[in-house]
């Protein structure tokens, strides 16, 4: 069963405030407006002692509210889609409390509807994968990108498919392994290229990047950009970035140390965060987030919503051999990382 609370809206001068009302207490919570959009809040729980702060999206309904007059209105609009955005530490709280003020108030009443997993933090949720035996060695990498993703708004559902793909592909600063010595068969043409070309079975395949010299790195991949990848290619990092993608990883770590020749683990891990963000805002690869969000408007709280996020990640975004096949496999994952974070 879904839990409401009821929210008002007030306008104050230039600014807008949102108040819910909670027993006997009132929370004040102070709305930034951009483009017709309440883009994030503070909001102070008295009662609770403690404060988050939430990246909301709203339905058209609301946008409609918006573009209307304030005055003498009041009407009920329901807000979906909202995610706890991140933890605000209790320092804080009194920066973001506002000022309540009286006159020239103008209010409209909204209902909002909160799904099972808002009674979740996000840091609980991470704390799940983290106590869960389900991930090996990739629990670390699934801590840091979920932490990123959760701060930057997005779904848990859409995360738990994010997260699924992965724990089936590479780690930070992996490199692709060039070993098929049980396949053979099915090694790629370009890593047999890469092993012929740049040694790279011995230097590079299984290894990890905060072992080696980035200076090095670059310049191989220079070579292999100004042949238009025709000459070789490789897998690097979680997301296993081949092409041009690695070559802009590549540069993100060295603009992570400020070109230097080495870089650590720690650094690895935030270069690599802002390239999934970075591609996931980009236009290139934007519309999977849109689209995956359209298809699943009436259920984004669900393990189906997860599943249909790493399907359309792993086939769109990641794009491995057999994309459809694995996609199923990664989807499935992605249910079972949901059920682990909300459970």
């Amino acid at each position: 069963m879904e839990n409401y609370s009821h929210f008002y809206i007030s306008k104050t001068g230039t600014k807008y405030h949102l108040f819910q009302t909670c027993g006997r207490m009132k929370e004040s919570i102070l709305v930034n407006l951009n483009d017709k959009r309440l883009d994030k809040l503070s909001l102070c729980l008295k009662c609770e002692k403690r404060a988050e702060k939430y990246s909301q999206s709203y339905n058209k309904s609301y946008s409609s509210l918006l573009d209307s007059s304030f005055k003498n209105r009041k009407k009920i609009a329901s807000l979906k889609g909202i995610q706890n955005y991140s933890g605000v530490a209790q320092k804080n709280i009194e920066r973001d409390l506002v000022n309540l003020k009286e006159e020239n108030e103008e209010s409209i009443s909204i209902s909002i509807s909160t799904s099972p997993s808002m009674n979740l933090s996000h840091e609980t949720m991470i704390k799940k994968i983290e106590n869960s035996n389900k991930f090996g060695e990739k629990t670390h990498a699934l801590i840091i990108i979920g932490k990123i993703l959760f701060n930057n708004g997005y779904e848990t559902s859409f995360i738990a498919g994010l997260l699924a793909n992965i724990k089936h592909e590479g780690n930070f600063g992996f490199f692709e392994s060039s070993n098929y010595k049980t396949h053979p068969n099915n090694k790629p043409e370009y890593l047999k290229i890469m092993d012929k070309q740049y040694n790279y079975d011995k230097k590079y395949s299984g290894k990890y990047v905060y072992h080696l010299s980035l200076k090095e790195l670059k310049e191989m991949c220079d070579k292999l950009k100004k042949d238009k990848w025709q000459k070789g290619k490789f897998g690097l990092g979680i997301i296993q970035w081949t092409g041009e993608r690695t070559s802009n990883l590549i540069d993100l770590y060295l603009k992570e140390v400020n070109n230097a020749d080495n870089i650590s683990l720690d650094q690895v891990i935030s270069a690599e965060g802002k390239m999934v963000i970075n591609e996931l805002k980009s236009n290139n690869y934007k519309y999977i987030y849109d689209n995956w969000k359209k298809d699943n408007i009436s259920n984004l709280n669900s393990e189906n919503a997860a599943f249909d996020a790493a399907s359309k990640i792993c086939i769109k975004y990641e794009v491995p051999s057999q994309k459809e096949k694995k996609a199923i496999e990664r989807g499935n994952t992605a249910k079972q990382i949901y059920t682990i974070m909300t459970g």
